[in-house]
């Protein structure tokens, strides 16, 4: 019987053990976490909105799930060594130290919050999110609170804002230098806090807060010499890769700090390997390995990882980003790469705007879109902001960048679904239909001469 030990409950971690359990039923398979709830973090907003309540409801799988694949779950419990040479991993639960054997292990530890600089930044009150513990402290310092201070750039951060909004405080949003930096190109930033500002959230950007104030606790921040009064600051400044356990058992780390694997998620230490936020990952694009802390990344990655432990032989070519939110009524797709990435990976990128079409009585389809391509024109990445309907572009921008589809050839095709559906009836009935023409180069190409004649197009 094939012993396999999973080290960190995230949802890469999870994933792994499910997979691993799938692939070799015969398995044994163990989750070693320190976390008292393993939880799903995109549950945070509706934690602190109200719309969850129960600590059930925030797990990764269910417990009936764990019991079906006959998956031991030990928490909360530290995996403190890894003893490669005789196959054994040490942990702490409960104050009494043990061992497990194991045949493959899979190291998912994730990441820890990076907790800027700032004076005071240790005072009650100051939370994080990546335990379940730690979005629970936000739920309590939000009772009662009347305002409260987010500290990041990122999607979480933001949908915590909301959330906070929707609990009725006075939300303010603290930036350095742009609201999802890494994700869109600046104008996009731009939009987005203004659009975000109409909605009620107070923006503080430009420059980091300088001090958090109060006595035991916080009582105000200070935000270019003026001070804002709060008992909560969230901090979501991103996380650094969880790699000390990894570092201790001898294993490698890759350039950016995280844990070195290939694309099968093996380390350099033969039958372990690594997902998530505490390893690093091969970009599709280039095939490079990066450090990419997205979820969907992380339970993609563990699921390679956790086929190949149970005796699979399973590979990736590269992880495509593809991140989609809707925050204060703004749908925000990000696909593939940004200029700011591209320049990470030393990816020369061409930005181009797609058209918006014309207005008539119908709303435009988006409010912003954009595509970069690489020196092949080919379609390396691709943002999209509407207020409504905006994943039926957005899906297919992912495929386009996905196949790394040419622009020209994509952009002749880029277009409404509602646009084909009135091709399909002018090809019936010959009625005066008013359609939307999308894309740059005029995308639409019409089919016959019975479209050419009943269909109006809003150019």
């Amino acid at each position: 019987m094939r012993k396999i030990v999973v080290i960190g409950g995230s949802a890469a971690g999870m994933t792994a053990a499910i997979t691993a359990a799938r692939q070799d039923p015969d398995a044994r398979v163990t989750v070693v976490t320190q976390d008292r709830q393993p939880y799903r973090r995109p549950a945070v907003p509706a934690l602190i909105a109200g719309y969850i309540t129960r600590p059930a409801d925030v797990k990764i799988f269910p417990s009936e799930t764990l019991a079906r694949y006959n998956i031991t779950l030990i928490c909360p419990a530290e995996a403190t060594e890894i003893d490669t040479a005789n196959k054994k991993i040490y942990i702490r639960s409960e104050g009494k130290e043990k061992k497990l054997s194991y045949d493959t292990a899979v190291i998912t530890t994730g990441g820890y919050p990076i907790i800027p600089r700032i004076p005071g930044s240790d005072k009650k009150g100051v939370c994080t999110f990546t335990t379940y513990e730690a979005a629970a402290q936000i739920v309590e310092a939000a009772r009662g609170g009347k305002s409260a201070v987010v500290i990041g750039a990122g999607f979480i951060a933001l949908e915590i804002a909301e959330a906070l909004m929707r609990k009725g405080l006075d939300v303010y949003f603290n930036v350095r230098s742009r609201i999802l930096r890494k994700l869109v190109e600046p104008d996009v930033s731009g939009l987005l806090i203004n659009s975000f500002e109409k909605r009620g959230l107070r923006m503080l950007a430009g420059e980091a807060i300088s001090k958090i104030g109060g006595q035991d606790r916080v009582e105000y921040v200070v935000h270019k010499s003026k001070k804002i009064a709060t008992n909560l600051v969230v901090m979501g400044t991103g996380v650094r890769a969880n790699t000390a356990l990894a570092e201790k058992s001898g294993i490698k780390l890759g350039r950016s700090g995280a844990i070195k694997v290939d694309n099968r998620m093996q380390t350099s230490i033969p039958d372990i390997y690594a997902a998530g936020d505490c390893a690093e990952s091969p970009d599709r694009g280039t095939g490079k390995f990066v450090y990419l802390p997205v979820g969907s990344i992380g339970a993609s990655a563990g699921k390679i990882a956790g086929t190949n432990a149970a005796g699979g032989d399973k590979q990736t070519i590269g992880f495509l980003r593809a991140q989609a939110d809707e925050i204060l009524g703004m749908q925000i797709f990000s696909i593939g790469h940004s200029s700011t990435s591209a320049k990470q990976v030393n990816l020369e990128v061409n930005l181009h705007n797609l058209t918006v079409p014309v207005e008539s009585r119908l709303t435009k389809p988006f409010e912003t879109a954009k595509m970069l391509t690489n020196s092949n024109d080919e379609i390396v990445g691709a943002q999209l902001v509407a207020k409504k309907h905006g994943s039926q572009f957005a899906w297919q921008m992912y495929q386009a960048v996905s196949e790394g589809a040419d622009r020209k050839e994509f952009l002749s095709r880029f277009n409404s679904p509602r646009l084909r559906m009135a091709e399909a009836f002018a090809n019936i009935a010959e009625l005066p239909i008013l359609v939307e023409n999308t894309g740059e180069g005029k995308a639409l190409t019409l089919g016959d001469a019975t479209s050419r004649k009943n269909i109006k197009l809003v150019k």
